[in-house]
Formats: C-alpha cells, sequence, structure tokens
C-alpha cells in the first residue's frame, strides 16, 4: 500500500472520529500530532492550549490558584466537547485519560493512541522546561516513576499503543498512519452516542422509584435530581476514596442546578458503621440545613449507601435520599431496596430502617476506578442472582464474566441490568423481608459471621464472604441431600476462576472455632423463635428458605468445612 492510499484508507477508516493521543508529559503527542494531523489533512488541536484559552490562565496558574480537581473537572468538560467538533487529531494532558467518563467519551468518538516512552526518553525531555506543575517541587524523576506506576496500565487500555522513541517523530507518524488503515483494532464504523439510561423500576405503590444505569450519569446527576425531585438542597456523603475520585464531578453538576447544600467526607471502610459514626454524620447533615422536603446523597459503595441511608431514615424522622453507588455490589446490591443499617459487636446490619431511596443512579463508569479485589467481591453478589434464581444468568455469567470486569462494556451494563432487575421483583413482593426477600441472603447467614469473626476488617470484605458463604450453602445442601452432586463444584469453580475465596480456610484469620462461628451466626436477623434460617439449594437457580436443619448438622458440618 502507497503512502497515498494508507493515508486514504485511514480517513475512511476513521469517519467521523477522531484521533486522541493519551500519554505522560513529554511522551510527543503535541509534536507527534501536530505532523500527523498535516499527514491525514485534519485540524490539531491542543486541550491544553484550549483550556489555557478558555481560563484566561496557564496551566501552572489553574493548579496553583484553584487545584489539580478544579483543572481535572475543567480539562474533562474541554474535551467533552471539543470530541463533538468531528475528525481532529487531539492531544491530551496526561492525566485527562485517567478519568473513567473521558475514557467513555473518547471510546464513543475516537480512536486513542497511546505514545509509550520509556523513563529516560521522558526525563530528557521534560527537564527542558519548567512548564510541568506536577514536576515542580520534589524529585522530578521519583514523581515520574509513580506518574507511570499508576498510569500506565491505564493507558494501556488505548486502542493502539505506538512508542515515541528518541528518532524523528515522522516514523511514529508513518506507524501510525499504517496502522489505522490496517489494523483491526481500530473502531470503525459511525460515532456512537452516549448510551442512554436503562431503568429499571422498583415497583413500591406511591414510593416506587428507578434505578439509572449508564455510563457517563455522575456529570448529569444534578439535572437528574432536579427534572425528578425539584429544586432542593442535596447534601452529599462520601468517603475519602471515592472522594478522590468522583466527589469534583458530583458537587459541581449539583452546583450547575443550584442544589448543593455541602460534603461530609467519612473514613472509608465497614468500621465506619458503628453508632459514633452516625450521630457525627447526622449532626452535620443538620448543620447543612437541609429540611424534610431535601435530599441526603450518599456517593459510595454500601458502607456509605448503608450508614447515610440510615441517617436519611431518621433524621427529621425521615427525609429523602438518592443512591449513588460506586463500588459494584452496591449497584447491584446493597443500593437497590431500602435496607439501611449499622453494624454492632453483636452482628452485622443490626440496628437499621427500612427507608426506600426516591432514585438510584448506577453511573458504570465510576467502576473503572474500583480495585480489583472490589469488582471482585462485587461480583459475588452479581453471581448471587443467578444462584437463587436464574440458572440461565449465571451460565451467561460462566461464559461471559472476562466481559463483566472488561472496560465497561455491555456485558456489565447487562450484568447489573439482570441484578436490579432481579431484586426489584422481589423486594416488590416482599418490602420488609416477611417471605421470599430472604432468598437474596443466599450464603449471608454464613457469610456475616465470618465478617464477624474477622472484626469488620479488611480481612475479609462482605462479597469475599458472601462467596465463601454461598459455596458452603451448596456443600450442605449437597449433604443433606437436597441437591444434586456436582453443583457446589460448579460453583465454586467458577468463584476460584473468578479469584474469589471458597473455603473457611481462604480466610487470612487463624482460629476458626466452630462455637464461636455459631454464636455469631445466631445474631442473624432472620432469626425466628431461636431457629436459625438457612436459604439452600436444590439446583443452580433454585434455592428455598428452610428453617429445620438441626444445629448439631450446622455444627458438625462447619467442623468438616473448618479441616478443609
Amino acid at each position: 500500500m502507497t503512502e497515498s492510499e494508507a493515508i486514504d484508507t485511514a480517513k475512511k477508516r476513521l469517519g467521523k472520529r477522531s484521533i486522541v493521543l493519551v500519554g505522560l508529559m513529554g511522551c510527543g503527542k503535541s509534536s507527534i500530532g501536530k505532523r500527523l494531523a498535516a499527514r491525514l489533512g485534519l485540524p490539531f488541536i491542543d486541550a491544553d492550549e484550549e483550556i489555557e484559552r478558555a481560563a484566561a490562565k496557564t496551566i501552572n496558574e489553574i493548579f496553583a490558584d484553584h487545584g489539580e480537581a478544579h483543572f481535572r473537572d475543567g480539562e474533562r468538560k474541554v474535551i467533552s466537547r471539543l470530541l463533538s467538533n468531528g475528525p481532529q487529531v487531539l492531544a491530551t494532558g496526561g492525566g485527562a485519560y485517567m478519568h473513567p467518563e473521558t475514557r467513555q467519551r473518547i471510546r464513543e468518538n475516537g480512536v486513542s493512541i497511546w505514545l509509550r516512552a520509556d523513563l529516560p526518553v521522558l526525563m530528557r525531555r521534560v527537564m527542558k522546561r519548567d512548564t510541568r506543575p506536577l514536576l515542580r517541587e520534589g524529585n522530578p524523576e521519583a514523581t515520574m516513576r509513580k506518574l507511570i506506576e499508576a498510569r500506565y496500565p491505564i493507558y494501556a487500555e488505548a486502542d493502539m499503543t505506538v512508542d515515541s522513541r528518541d528518532e524523528p517523530h515522522d516514523l511514529a507518524v508513518n506507524e501510525i498512519v499504517n496502522r489505522l488503515a490496517t489494523s483491526s483494532a481500530v473502531p470503525t464504523g459511525p460515532v456512537q452516542p452516549p448510551s442512554p439510561s436503562r431503568s429499571v423500576r422498583i415497583e413500591l405503590g406511591d414510593r416506587a422509584y428507578d434505578v439509572l444505569i449508564a455510563s457517563g450519569l455522575l456529570s448529569d446527576t444534578g439535572a437528574l435530581i432536579k427534572s425528578r425531585l425539584g429544586a432542593v438542597k442535596c447534601g452529599v456523603v462520601t468517603d475519602e476514596n471515592v472522594a478522590r475520585h468522583h466527589l469534583a464531578t458530583l458537587e459541581e453538576s449539583l452546583k450547575s442546578e443550584g442544589l448543593f447544600a455541602g460534603s461530609i467526607v467519612m473514613t472509608p471502610g465497614e468500621g465506619t458503621k458503628n453508632f459514633r459514626d452516625l450521630a457525627t454524620l447526622s449532626e452535620r447533615l443538620l448543620e447543612l440545613g437541609l429540611e424534610r422536603g431535601d435530599l441526603v446523597v450518599p456517593l459510595g459503595g454500601g458502607v456509605i449507601g448503608d450508614l447515610a441511608g440510615f441517617a436519611a431514615g431518621i433524621l427529621r424522622r425521615g427525609i429523602r435520599f438518592v443512591q449513588i453507588p460506586t463500588s459494584l455490589l452496591a449497584q447491584v446490591d446493597s443500593s437497590v431496596g431500602g435496607k439501611t443499617g449499622i453494624n454492632t459487636p453483636q452482628g452485622k446490619n443490626l440496628i437499621g430502617v427500612f427507608h426506600q431511596p426516591s432514585l438510584v443512579i448506577a453511573d458504570t463508569s465510576v467502576l473503572t476506578t474500583l480495585p480489583p479485589r472490589q469488582m471482585r467481591a462485587g461480583y459475588a453478589e452479581v453471581a448471587k442472582y443467578g444462584l437463587l434464581g436464574d440458572a440461565k444468568f449465571f451460565s451467561w455469567l460462566e461464559n461471559n464474566w472476562q466481559g463483566v470486569f472488561g472496560n465497561n462494556g455491555p456485558a456489565l451494563t447487562k450484568a447489573i441490568e439482570t441484578s436490579v432487575a432481579a431484586k426489584a421483583a422481589i423486594v416488590a413482593r416482599d418490602e420488609t423481608e416477611t417471605g421470599d426477600r430472604a432468598l437474596l441472603n443466599l450464603g449471608h447467614t454464613f457469610g456475616h459471621a465470618f465478617e464477624a469473626w474477622t472484626g469488620y476488617s479488611d480481612k475479609l470484605l462482605h462479597g469475599e464472604g458472601i462467596s465463601i458463604g454461598m459455596c458452603l450453602a451448596f456443600r450442605l445442601s449437597e449433604e443433606l441431600g437436597l441437591c444434586p452432586a456436582g453443583n457446589a463444584d460448579r460453583v465454586t469453580a467458577h468463584f476460584k476462576a473468578i479469584g474469589l475465596p471458597t473455603r473457611i480456610a481462604d480466610i487470612p484469620q487463624t482460629g476458626a472455632d466452630v462455637d464461636e462461628l455459631w454464636r455469631l451466626m445466631g445474631q442473624d436477623k432472620k432469626v425466628r423463635g431461636g431457629k436459625l434460617a438457612f436459604i439452600l439449594v436444590r439446583a443452580i437457580g433454585d434455592a428455598f428458605v428452610s428453617r429445620d436443619v438441626p444445629p448439631d448438622t450446622v455444627k458438625a458440618f462447619l467442623k468438616r468445612e473448618i479441616a478443609r
């Protein structure tokens, strides 16, 4: 293929898509981008220059005057606007591609190219100029190493990777043009508009509400709340980990609609779900001036959702709240159904209220910032819906689980929507867990005891405890002759493939004691007349509630499981 043929083919394959160059400072985005744009006859745009023009300040001045969070939010908005302008070569700042919403917009409207460079190459280039705000203090080389460690795994998600070496940049341009013309990794076809929200309705009469599921919803939260719930004041509750990634986006969205009352940032972790932190949170929400018609807005995983939802349920004898779950576990389970509460030394979630949210906004793009362990833990709750009542869904998960852990694609959306729809149907039949809703606790009688045993610590995440608990439920069901042999092995094999624990011995704590675990299981909320309720199974997809398992049978079973 001649050079002119390669250029023509590359442009035809691009269609209306832009070429978006990503990478660390010094990788050559501007110089390579200008040459590439000239070769293809496209405009060249430098996102940093556009930001400086809009702000009438340099990047360094924006950092100094307003901080990095403010700059990143403005950067996200500018890149989103630029991507709607049609074909171009767009050079982005080094941190732009780290934002999940920006990556999603690039996937929808462009072809991303990572210009990868080794540390020595980057340092030789950047040290020629003193215009990099992230390198102006401390040890520049150490800072660059940290940036490489943090950002290269994310840059690797780009459609194409091209090495940027100490050689004429026209060589990199030639490689890009040829690969644009021939590579199957290059997205082709029409530019896709942002995915519309998938909506699951929770039918509870006059307290019915929607669960919205789509990528990029966080930045639209203000408009979504205002259009559905009116011009209300919103008090945001989040934790330190989530705040670093997503709080600025939510605050800006609420401010743009005149809804923002303030934010409260809590300590992350299950240990925050206690009386002391509940009292502190309730008082701080009152200090924000929230009234009966206003909203508490939990932004976080299950801990923040449970804690802030409980606070909303008792604040002024109950005010509304909108759940914005940021973990997979919260999006598919804890944000839906109105269960709120805190932990006590006696057990998990033993103090709380049923208080339904007014809206749930599940932005799938925020999940890209979750640590892999948290995603795996959340997946246990996804699999639960297949195991308790939908064998076809579990089979689909066995064949498609890699896609669920992929880059915010359709498999993830399907998994979330299917899980939420399953829970919605059960909650509509049994809101306060007097019947069918107990099925949602498959694996939880065991799992909650394991969490209490490990002190609600990072030794065992909730989803990890439930993974072990579900494997035990299937093994116990087989031992009782309720479930055909082989089902437990199938479930265990699937969870092992995901990287989830499946045995008590997988918990990083020694000294498992049958009597202690039995005592902790006795604190389960489903105890009636002193009898434990177990969610057992007849097969994958066929769970039921039983209160007829003799204690000695369970203790003997636990003793064997501890020794496994």
